[in-house]
């Protein structure tokens, strides 16, 4: 095709056509023109494969083992490719997949150690049965997940057999209006092991993205699985699902890194006095006067967190630059 453009423009040129006008006609940039017609270009049969059968092989095998709901970043980072290279790979096998109608929600908030947040929610699984799963929201480590009734007596259970396996507990617990979190005996095991309560914003799930774009990952591990599966049967998909998220998959947030490893290996907040934070709170509460209730609650506790150089926070516009990062002091924890 190249050498036909080439003849072609030699043609064209001597009756006055223009190169942007005769690129234009051929759908390619002037650029594009004017190395074709310089003939810096080489033919497609004596190109050399740049990926390897062995490489390829990989690619598929990665993506069949983990159900597909690997991204391409995810996979190059493993294979050693580009993440171009691995789409293409993909698309010649199961087609090329939908495009975003819109850009990606930008995050505006981030997390800086381990155990500030831990987020749950519940999210219904093949048989119309829930799953209750918990959310680290800086590491995105799930310390724990169950298959259990929407029930206070459920959320309690969970919420005590994670705290008593591991040792240690968040120093924010976010959850949304559902009555099982919000119910006196949930209330009551948060105040009793000194960990501040974090309703979300009522009917507005893109308040809780972490734990909303979490929930989809395990629902697109279980499409295979059926309705009909067994309750053991669904609680190993569910495990193998978990554990694949946890220590297989790497992330571009975490710097291609797993869960698991950004979990195991960061500070916590440990060393913190919980009664001194319960008092810090209070104190940052009377100075956002006028606001009042949850939105009082929620602000206060954004703030301490920045004070305390554990969470960030950027502006609506978009900008790089966070509203509370004041010197290096604060980049990590």
């Amino acid at each position: 095709m190249r050498e036909l453009y080439r003849s072609d423009w030699s043609l064209e040129k001597e009756s006055g056509v223009k190169a942007k006008e005769f690129a234009g006609l051929w759908g390619i940039s002037r650029s594009t023109h004017w190395r074709w017609a310089g003939g810096r270009f080489k033919s497609f049969a004596g190109r050399a494969k740049r990926i390897t059968e062995a490489v390829r092989a990989r690619v598929l095998e990665i993506d069949r083992e983990n159900r597909s709901t690997w991204d391409t970043r995810s996979i190059a980072s493993v294979v050693g490719i580009s993440h171009g290279s691995v789409a293409k790979i993909l698309a010649e096998t199961r087609g090329p997949r939908p495009k975003r109608k819109a850009p990606p929600h930008a995050g505006r908030t981030k997390v800086l150690a381990r155990d500030v947040f831990w987020s749950s929610d519940f999210t219904e699984v093949p048989g119309k049965r829930k799953l209750l799963k918990t959310l680290d929201e800086y590491s995105r480590y799930r310390p724990g997940w169950d298959i259990c009734p929407e029930t206070a007596e459920a959320v309690v259970a969970h919420a005590g057999g994670m705290v008593a396996c591991m040792g240690r507990m968040p120093l924010v617990w976010k959850y949304d209006h559902g009555s099982a979190f919000t119910s006196e005996k949930f209330q009551y095991f948060l105040q009793q092991h000194g960990i501040i309560s974090y309703p979300t914003q009522r009917r507005a799930p893109w308040t809780n993205g972490r734990t909303e774009r979490d929930n989809r990952e395990i629902k697109n591990w279980l499409i295979p699985v059926e309705d009909a599966v067994s309750d053991s049967e669904l609680e190993r998909e569910i495990r193998e699902g978990m554990l694949m998220l946890n220590n297989l998959k790497p992330r571009a947030v975490l710097g291609y890194k797993t869960s698991a490893s950004i979990y195991q290996n960061c500070n916590g907040v440990t060393h913190l006095d919980r009664q001194e934070i319960g008092k810090m709170l209070e104190e940052v509460k009377n100075g956002l006067a006028p606001l009042k209730g949850e939105r009082l609650h929620r602000k206060a506790v954004r703030e301490l967190l920045k004070r305390l150089g554990l969470y960030e926070e950027w502006e609506v516009g978009g900008t790089a630059e966070s509203v509370n990062r004041t010197g290096q002091e604060n980049v990590s924890i």
